[in-house]
């Protein structure tokens, strides 16, 4: 609303500019060709200097009828310039080394150990005593409800905030040791807004390496199970992809951001909300095709949907208002009163009022509280 609000008034104010031009015009022109008349009848000017009387307004307005959008731009451009400086002038997010260690010859185990974090100008820390370990090929789902710091975690281990408190390494070297490009050639991230380049897919999968070949590219299209689609395009690999990925469905950007991930390699791969903003059976389906795209790879996995954890991640772990409040199994903690099995018994009730099929998402759960979320949901509907 705040959008069309803006370019609405921008509309009226090129609108109110261009007609005012306009009637100055025409009232010039108007002016000179009485004026003329009047020189005509008394025998002062022939009748061939009167056109050229009355044409002269509008050559010499012709000369100035760029100057409204001419003040238009320099607005546009002034707020752009003080938007730049305001980026240039802010402190660095992240204070990096002035005498960067060297990468390290493995980057397992990953560690976090009463990790605090906190947002600039913010009352509270976004983080507050997190542990963290991550083993090679070991697969963490990072659970909370919106606010509970997942996103925080993930810019925490990609170095693009810096740690408060509590220790960050990669295996024997602290992360703030290193440069924090060398921290993003270990931790890669596939982002819930990964932007799409205005190009072909293939120019927008060789962005995470230039020297992949045709068949390291269409290998990770197949992956993230995107390849049978791309094989199905006019121009195949070469089709192009609209500004903003606008030719793709939301759940296609997200395949070709994760096929870019796949790409690159990175020993750690971070998930952050990849399905979000996608309707439910879309989110699910992304989510589990995610999960098998990157079975054996180091994966930390953020969300708030639980539907295809069980047997998919090795550990889950809860967030609250940035502090660990469960951890543990998928099972096991669905088998234990807790926020967990809250967020599943929610989960289930919202699925049900959206249409959902009414199947239990996670085989592991509790049989007797069947009937208890049943009666929310009718409660609910109510």
């Amino acid at each position: 609303m705040e959008l069309t609000g803006i370019a609405a008034r921008a509309s009226a104010l090129t609108a109110v500019g261009d007609g005012l031009m306009a009637l100055l015009t025409g009232l010039t022109v108007a002016g000179a060709a009485a004026v003329g008349a009047n020189a005509v009848a008394d025998g002062r000017l022939s009748g061939v200097a009167l056109a050229v009387v009355v044409l002269t307004p509008l050559a010499a307005f012709e000369a100035v009828l760029g100057l409204p959008l001419a003040a238009r731009q320099r607005q546009r451009v002034r707020r752009g310039a003080e938007r730049v400086y305001e980026v240039l002038d802010a402190p660095a997010p992240v204070r990096e080394p002035e005498r960067p260690a060297e990468t390290p010859g493995s980057a397992f185990p990953l560690r976090l150990e009463g990790l605090g974090a906190r947002h600039p100008g913010a009352a509270r820390p976004a983080l507050d005593g997190v542990d963290l370990t991550l083993a090679e090929g070991r697969r963490i789902a990072v659970v909370g409800a919106s606010g509970a710091g997942k996103t925080t975690l993930a810019h925490v281990l990609l170095r693009f905030l810096d740690t408060e408190s509590g220790t960050y390494r990669l295996g024997d070297t602290p992360a703030a040791a290193l440069d924090g490009d060398a921290v993003r050639r270990i931790v890669g991230l596939c982002a819930q807004d990964a932007h799409v380049f205005d190009s072909s897919v293939r120019e927008n999968l060789l962005l995470a390496r230039k020297d992949a070949t045709e068949a390291e590219v269409r290998a990770a299209l197949a992956r993230a199970r995107l390849l049978d689609w791309v094989d199905t395009l006019p121009q195949g690999l070469g089709t192009l992809v609209g500004e903003h990925g606008a030719r793709l469905s939301g759940g296609q950007r997200q395949r070709l951001a994760l096929a870019r991930a796949l790409l690159a390699d990175f020993p750690v791969l971070v998930l952050d909300e990849p399905a979000e903003h996608l309707d439910l059976e879309t989110a699910d389906a992304l989510t589990s095709d995610l999960l098998a795209a990157t079975e054996g790879r180091t994966t930390l996995l953020i969300t708030h949907r639980l539907a295809g954890l069980e047997g998919a991640v090795d550990e889950v772990v809860v967030l609250d208002q940035g502090r660990v409040v469960q951890r543990g199994d998928v099972a096991t903690l669905l088998r234990t009163p807790g926020p967990l099995h809250r967020m599943w018994r929610q989960e289930r009730a919202t699925d049900a009022l959206r249409g959902a099929t009414g199947e239990t998402p996670l085989s592991a759960a509790p049989a007797e509280d069947d009937g208890a979320t049943a009666r929310e949901t009718v409660a609910a509907a109510r």
